[in-house]
């Protein structure tokens, strides 16, 4: 493993005022930088990578060829073709999603995962002077960016090898350890990128980058901390020549909603402003994007989505942490959507905060084609809202539902965290009896898995808490085929199953194995055996038309086959409810962890009509 030299200083015109010792280290982290340059060509063909999202330890093809998995357009990668290109015109930028590809090739009958090897291979062997960037974002596709990377660093040692994005960012000393890196863009990038390129083409050699980490002769070096605040004014239409961003509904989707909302209509992302006026504990927004929220001007945006609708884009999900942070802004955007855009939809994953929006904001998101969205309330208990430092209350959200359900067609879910640090079944139970109270379409309950960078990682580290701080794709995901929570292990005497979990006492703290039944138990209750849906004045089509979309990503989950099967029934369609009648039946023949699952759960038989 490569030594470190941490030189966490300012450099350029921001410098401040260092020790002699400080100094000394700048500079030589300052002439390193630049010897490391000089060990590499002028840069002439940029090859920007998107790796799998889903590794190949988990890969199930018929989720694939369902169009099950998530297939977001590499936005990020879009902004740094277009830094490259307005830093040197003449740099020839080629952008490789190989998620997209995974899940385009996975329907051929001679599919191998394995594709990208040879895929790559015939790029770089046809450039004469490569650069390689790879976007690290999260650690769910951490192991396939390490993969990828470490198979380019065989294969061409002498190419210089980037990375980029949140996990890059944080776990940048590993990276240039143990995986071949050379260099780290930590946080934002594009400044840090536009500097680099300044540098290694020798246009400007006194612009160097702010944040930037790098190995050089077995040490690892940053040059000061990333810069904060950096511009978002960045036109990237025409970066999105290098994808086909009208092809990527058909091999994925955006999370569940741009298949609710309809798979046949192509669907992108858009970034409106970045930051977050939020100081959550437990995310990394304000951290990687600095305080205080840059927006984009209003025409800016407007001049995408105008392009995105020639290009046959006809939903965008919004990439901002804070679409809603300033309502004159937002008003006005919103506005213009409906005079000049007027049939394009919009959904937002990414999680709104309820607590600013009111009528106005309510009709305006509506009338500029609304059709699905998140809340992010993460806990039913006030005391537990005011510990993580979310800017919310019980209150402000009550009066948020009530404004909701003046639009039944809009489907609204509502996120949940359960695990926060020392965090009692008795607070758990809060979460799950307000969100029952809350009432909405869905209730997403997901298991607290602190992230590198934020407060509440440390928090954890300092209790020593043995939890899992690896994230999963879906906690689903990780367990065996057909199973909607954890594997059953040597263990589950001691913990608690099915609705055995609410005789837990109010103050117990519960196993990572406990909480995993609570996460089930409380998922199956709330959305599927008592849906609002299901009663009188409830939307079935709507619910139905969601279970369809969810269920395209698990395919051997039981009680969604039930849910479906109930939900077709409900609605006089007896052949569709027979067809997933009898999913359920395969499911729970080759499924002995469903079969347990039944036995705690009767009910879903009686979904099923069986």
């Amino acid at each position: 493993m490569a030594d470190k030299i941490s030189l966490e200083f300012n450099t350029g015109s921001g410098a401040t005022h260092l020790s002699e010792s400080e100094s000394v280290l700048a500079a030589q982290a300052t002439e390193n930088y630049y010897q490391l340059l000089g060990q590499f060509k002028p840069l002439r063909e940029l090859i920007l990578i998107a790796p799998m999202q889903v590794p190949e330890s988990v890969f199930d093809i018929s989720v694939a060829r369902n169009a099950g998995y998530f297939n977001y357009p590499p936005v990020g990668l879009l902004y740094i073709a277009s830094v490259a290109k307005h830093a040197d015109p003449n740099i020839q930028v080629k952008l490789i999603d190989l998620n997209l590809e995974m899940l385009e090739n996975s329907s051929n009958d001679d599919f191998s995962y394995g594709f990208w090897k040879d895929r790559l291979l015939k790029t770089i062997q046809n450039c004469q002077s490569p650069c390689i960037g790879i976007s690290c974002m999260f650690d769910v596709n951490k192991e396939t960016f390490v993969q990828i990377s470490q198979f380019i660093k065989q294969e061409f040692p002498s190419v210089p090898l980037l990375a980029g994005g949140v996990q890059a960012t944080y776990d940048y000393e590993e990276l240039l350890s143990e995986c071949g890196f050379d260099m780290i863009f930590r946080k934002e990038s594009e400044e840090q990128f536009s500097a680099f390129i300044h540098n290694i083409n020798k246009i400007n050699q006194s612009r160097q980058p702010k944040g930037l980490a790098f190995r050089y002769k077995g040490q690892v070096f940053t040059l000061g901390d990333p810069a904060q605040e950096s511009p978002v004014e960045f036109d990237i239409r025409e970066a999105y020549s290098l994808i086909p961003i009208e092809e990527y509904h058909k091999y994925g989707g955006l999370a569940v909603f741009s298949r609710y909302n309809g798979k046949e209509k192509p669907f992108a992302t858009v970034l409106s402003n970045r930051g977050c006026r939020a100081y959550c504990t437990f995310c990394t927004v304000r951290d990687f994007n600095g305080k205080g929220i840059r927006a984009r001007s209003v025409e800016s945006v407007i001049d995408e989505l105008k392009y995105l609708w020639e290009r046959g884009v006809r939903q965008i999900d919004w990439l901002d942490d804070d679409f809603l942070w300033d309502r004159e802004r937002t008003l006005h955007l919103l506005k213009r959507m409906t005079e000049e855009v007027p049939d394009l939809e919009w959904i937002s994953n990414n999680g709104l905060i309820a607590a600013v929006i009111n009528e106005e904001i309510m009709e305006w998101m509506v009338r500029s084609g609304l059709k699905a969205f998140k809340v992010g309330i993460e806990s039913g208990n006030d005391a537990m809202l005011k510990k993580i430092l979310k800017p919310t209350s019980k209150r402000k959200l009550m009066m948020a539902s009530e404004l909701f359900k003046k639009y039944p067609e809009i489907f609204c879910s509502g996120n949940f965290i359960l695990g926060f640090p020392d965090e009692t079944f008795g607070e758990m139970m809060d979460s799950f009896n307000f969100a029952r109270k809350l009432d909405w379409d869905w209730a997403s309950f997901y298991i607290c898995q602190p992230l590198v960078g934020t407060e509440m990682y440390s928090i954890f580290q300092d209790l020593g808490d043995s939890k899992d701080t690896n994230k999963a794709l879906n906690p689903g995901r990780l367990a065996q085929r057909g199973e909607m929570g954890i594997k059953f292990n040597s263990n589950a005497n001691q913990v608690l199953m099915g609705r055995e979990v609410f005789n837990l006492p109010p103050d117990t703290v519960p196993s990572r194995d406990q909480l995993n039944e609570i996460w089930f138990t409380f998922n199956l209750l709330a959305n599927f055996l008592d849906n609002r849906n299901y009663r009188p004045g409830g939307n079935i089509e709507k619910l139905i038309r969601w279970y369809e979309s969810i269920f395209a990503g698990y395919p051997h989950d039981a009680s969604m086959a039930a849910a479906l099967s109930y939900g077709y029934r409900l609605t006089n369609q007896v052949k569709t409810a027979k067809a997933y009648q009898k999913k359920f039946e395969d499911i729970l023949s080759h499924s002995a962890y469903w079969k347990t699952r039944v036995k705690e759960f009767p009910e879903i038989l009686e979904m099923a009509d069986l």
